[in-house]
């Protein structure tokens, strides 16, 4: 009898807990599974602006990712993938350790546009990847809680900057809005939370009716939008803006860079199809179309015959059970035979931080208690479903 396949998954993002929950649960061919994750939890990116606040402890946002590998019969290496060596089969490791595979599969998010722009390393504060938002809630708490100070222009306050006003920018100015009102009352203008968008709006891409709304719900919480503005370095002390034409200094104590998806840097040495900003193409069976032997999900990806596909977790977690089918067919030596059709529509609530949401559904737009309800219902499922999983009983 053959051994079995050496199946790697590489990263344990939204996509691969569920292939390691139907590992776990499921009937399947033989496998040598290992899994390699930068981090032994996978935080759930749909709670973390409510964690940014305090209205999660961390261990409520995380999946624990070594039960779960272990309930599905694999070994887990905590570390991180710098190259995927397509032509010898193997997974190489920032330690320099090199894993042989017969089936890989990546699942690892995306980075962040702009995050050469000058000072941006040094200085600004990020949530990709996912787990640098442990380091994020420390920042915000440290200065929602610290004294009054002096700035350069003498005035004291507070100022954190959000850059990028799509959704996660949104999310998290609010959240930051909320740990500065938790602590105490903003007093001044400089003591303030202001979100700054490169475009002629934020949330761009969405209706103007959930666009008014959010922005009315962004300045009643005292948030300051400035649109067609465009940061163009950060220091330690503020940034650096263009708009209109003229440049000027932004005093800040905090910056937030939450501009849109790029690639992640593993791919970079690949010499496998990728689309034109560098994110691994994959088929509709979510496998490298030059390669059988590699598969992806989720933001790191991107879809050949539909590269207008947003990246959105909701995505990832839709792609979850037809790579499961993609990978379990492979196992067994046969094609994939399931083929995964973005949705048009999906369902999106934002977490605005003061008890509300802000839900977006088709034409539908509603900013309420019931709508953040319904988010926190659908956010403890989602966990619940991976934590269970690891039980006994399972």
């Amino acid at each position: 009898m053959p051994a079995p396949a050496h199946l790697v998954l590489v990263g344990a993002g939204h996509a691969h807990l569920e292939v390691l929950r139907r590992l776990a649960t499921e009937d399947h061919p033989p496998v040598d599974l290992t899994v390699i994750s930068a981090t032994a939890q996978q935080l759930y990116s749909g709670m973390v602006p409510g964690y940014l606040y305090g209205g999660y402890a961390e261990e409520e946002i995380a999946v624990p990712v070594a039960p779960l590998v272990e309930r599905a019969g694999g070994r887990l290496i905590v570390g991180t993938a710098s190259e995927i060596a397509s032509d010898r089969r193997e997974v190489v490791l920032t330690s320099g350790e090199r894993v042989a595979y017969d089936l890989v599969s990546i699942n690892i998010g995306s980075r962040t546009v702009g995050e050469e722009t000058p000072g941006v390393a040094e200085h600004a504060a990020v949530v990709k990847p996912i787990q640098q938002a442990i380091a994020l809630r420390r920042r915000v708490e440290a200065l929602a809680t610290a004294p009054f100070h002096r700035t350069r222009d003498g005035v004291e306050g507070r100022r954190a900057v959000i850059v990028g006003g799509g959704a996660a920018g949104v999310e998290l100015a609010c959240a930051v809005a909320t740990a500065f009102d938790r602590a105490r009352p903003r007093a001044a203008e400089e003591d303030s939370v202001t979100l700054l968008e490169a475009g002629e709006r934020i949330l761009p891409g969405e209706s103007e009716r959930l666009h008014d709304r959010a922005r009315e719900a962004l300045e009643g919480r005292g948030i300051e939008i400035r649109s067609r503005t465009r940061v163009i370095e950060v220091a330690a002390d503020g940034v650096r803006i263009e708009a209109l034409g003229r440049s000027s200094a932004l005093p800040a104590a905090l910056t937030v860079w939450v501009t849109g998806a790029a690639a992640p840097p593993l791919f970079r040495t690949l010499d496998r199809p990728r689309d034109d900003r560098g994110f691994l193409l994959v088929d509709e069976a979510l496998r490298s179309p030059a390669d059988e032997r590699l598969f992806g999900a989720g933001d790191c990806v991107a879809l050949a015959g539909r590269p207008e596909t947003p990246k959105a977790g909701v995505y990832a977690v839709r792609e979850a059970p037809i790579l499961w089918e993609s990978l379990r067919a492979a196992l067994g030596g046969d094609a994939p035979g399931t083929a995964y059709r973005p949705q048009r529509e999906y369902l999106a609530i934002l977490n605005t931080a003061d008890g509300k949401g802000l839900l977006r559904w088709r034409g539908l737009v509603v900013y309420s208690r019931w709508a953040w309800w319904l988010k926190e219902r659908i956010d403890r499922r989602f966990l619940d479903k991976y934590r269970l999983a690891t039980g006994p009983n399972s």
